[in-house]
């Protein structure tokens, strides 16, 4: 890909890019800014008439690839200012999108800009998460309203930039990033947003009851700190523990996962310890992907699942989860084409944002479709002892034959409340396993042993509790009914979950019905900064996710019951 200043000639080429790529992201909601008719004319948009004295300030660059433009942007004055240009008209097709080429443009446009004015401003749509994301990141701030002089009112996200560290580089110069572009592609920036929030809600005076983050509020039991505390005294604890992981783990897991759903496992070659289950995910497609493939990932999903493949160079293929569907993939709607391209599919049940359930009718079928399509399945079951209601969330290696095209990833984490110990394990196909295990080995040297010891004292509690012991499992059920029935209380019925610490649910109806409707991102920023209450939008696991907000079941009953107060209280005091 080479990057170039238009010509007359391309006119009709970005006209395409732009109006396609603006289609593509939903469009503007008012305005329809892809209908100008002026795009049919760019060149002279950037570029003097014949007989005109040439601009100084302005220029438009293409990205184009094989002879055919992909992309491009441009620098212009913005509203007549000598001080303030615009980053307009940034679009690019998928295919150049992580590559790298869209930091490239915008070093380039920078560079022209830093020459000629004081600061870049710039006009998007708050959908387009992937550029909002990339803005951040190459230190754009975000403004809460547009410029003076803004006649463009389809738009509802602005950014500026100070120009002012690049025009002092010298002419033709630009500083140097120490930071990959590929960073900006892994994840929503929102939980340092929601951080931020807290800070500015903190030093307003407000008493925090944070239910943004998924970390657990308690402890491990007595006995489990007891051993490892007992264990990490040894002398011969502070070896090199090594990839692999002690015997006695692997084993022990093998077990537990036959006792737990009769999962068959060989400890030698389908068991392999984590530093916590995210280290799972966050490796895996390095470990059994090319860059360039494809895998099918959940939307709304984890963050890491989409961060984890920005890393690898592969490209995601996203699986709409509905409300309408009880949030459960449509398995049959994934298209040929994309089976055939796929590597694997990540799915998440019990999950996080979504507390969907799928039973074992659901992993049977999606076995045979896996195996068919010569597809790994990735199940990630971090919430396997969190289910309520007499729900016994289900191993995807419980259909038989699953371990020839399945791998899951377990924690300790949530089952045992060993957050900061950091293991967990992958349990599966062989040959997923060991490919995780040989990157591995290029990057860590395993789980402190002491550590392993103690995971293997927790999972043995596990396996000789009285029947009918339920684990962790009891307190966030009871958590649930207190907060869910809380809100009932306050007016504000939502959906209560059947397993995991999170409750996602639908904004209510009055902030999403009419002219005025709130996006998820500004009813959490809101709610903390009025009543001090943490969620986390629900736009912050993908585009399927506006529209909802996570509260997660981390704080006492009586703080839930004082937050349901305060949400109820918030959602009063808003205006229809």
């Amino acid at each position: 890909m080479e990057i170039r200043e238009i010509r007359t000639e391309d006119n009709a080429a970005i006209e395409r890019v732009i109006r396609e790529c603006l289609i593509e992201f939903g469009g503007n909601r008012e305005g329809l800014a892809w209908a100008d008719p002026g795009l049919s004319d760019l060149y002279h948009e950037y570029n003097a008439r014949e007989g005109e004295e040439p601009y100084a300030n302005r220029a438009y660059w293409v990205v184009e690839e094989a002879g055919r433009i992909i992309g491009g942007c441009g620098i212009a004055p913005y509203a007549g200012s000598d001080d303030v240009c615009e980053l307009q008209k940034m679009y690019l097709y998928e295919e150049a999108r992580g590559t790298g080429i869209a930091g490239k443009l915008l070093r380039i446009a920078l560079g022209f800009a830093g020459k000629h004015y004081g600061r870049c401003y710039l006009e998007t749509l708050s959908n387009m998460h992937a550029a909002n994301r990339f803005y951040r990141k190459h230190g754009f701030r975000e403004l809460d309203a547009p410029l003076e002089g803004s006649e463009h009112f389809a738009c509802d996200a602005w950014y500026i930039m100070e120009l002012d560290s690049i025009r002092g580089g010298g002419a033709g110069r630009k500083k140097r990033s120490w930071k990959a572009d590929k960073l900006g592609s892994m994840g929503s920036s929102i939980f340092s947003e929601a951080a931020g929030w807290r800070e500015e809600a903190e030093q307003a005076g407000k008493e925090i009851i944070n239910l943004g983050i998924g970390a657990p509020d308690e402890p491990p039991s007595e006995e489990i700190r007891r051993r490892l505390s007992e264990a990490v005294l040894r002398k011969d604890a502070y070896t090199y523990p090594g990839t692999r992981g002690t015997a006695a783990f692997r084993e022990r897991c093998a077990d537990w996962m036959k006792f737990r759903f009769g999962a068959e496992l060989d400890p030698g070659t389908e068991i392999l310890p984590l530093l916590g289950s995210q280290d799972g995910l966050a490796h895996l497609a390095q470990a059994v992907c090319n860059p360039g493939d494809l895998a099918i990932l959940p939307d709304p999903g984890y963050p890491i699942y989409a961060g984890s493949l920005a890393i690898a160079g592969v490209t995601p293929w996203l699986l709409p989860l509905r409300e309408e569907n009880d949030f459960l993939p449509d398995l049959d709607a994934i298209p040929a084409e994309v089976w055939e391209r796929a590597t694997f599919i990540l799915l998440n049940f019990p999950g996080n944002p979504v507390a969907a359930l799928a039973d074992y009718a659901f992993f049977e079928k999606l076995v045979s479709l896996a195996k068919k399509r010569n597809v790994l399945i990735v199940h990630d079951l971090a919430y396997s002892e969190m289910g309520f209601d007499g729900h016994h969330p289900i191993s995807v290696l419980e259909v038989p034959g699953a371990k020839e095209t399945a791998v899951e990833l377990h924690s300790f984490s949530k089952s045992f409340n060993m957050a900061g110990c950091r293991i967990g394990f992958a349990a599966g196909n062989a040959e997923a396993v060991g490919a995780l295990r040989e990157l591995k080995g290029h990057i860590d040297f395993g789980a402190f042993e002491p550590i392993q010891e103690t995971a293997v004292f927790a999972l043995e509690q596990a396996m000789a509790a009285p029947e009918g012991d339920r684990g962790v499992a009891p307190l966030y059920e009871s958590r649930r009914d207190a907060f869910v029935d809380a809100l009932a209380g306050e007016g504000w019925s939502v959906r209560s979950p059947g397993a995991t610490m999170f409750v996602w649910t639908k904004l209510p109806r009055k902030l999403t019905e009419g002219e005025a409707r709130w996006t998820s991102k500004e009813f959490s920023r809101e709610l903390m900064l009025r009543e001090g209450v943490g969620s986390i939008p629900g736009s912050a696991f993908g585009a399927e996710g506006e529209g909802y907000v996570r509260f997660s079941l981390v704080r006492e009953e009586a703080a839930l019951l004082e937050a349901a107060r305060r949400i109820g209280r918030f959602v009063r005091s808003i205006e229809r």
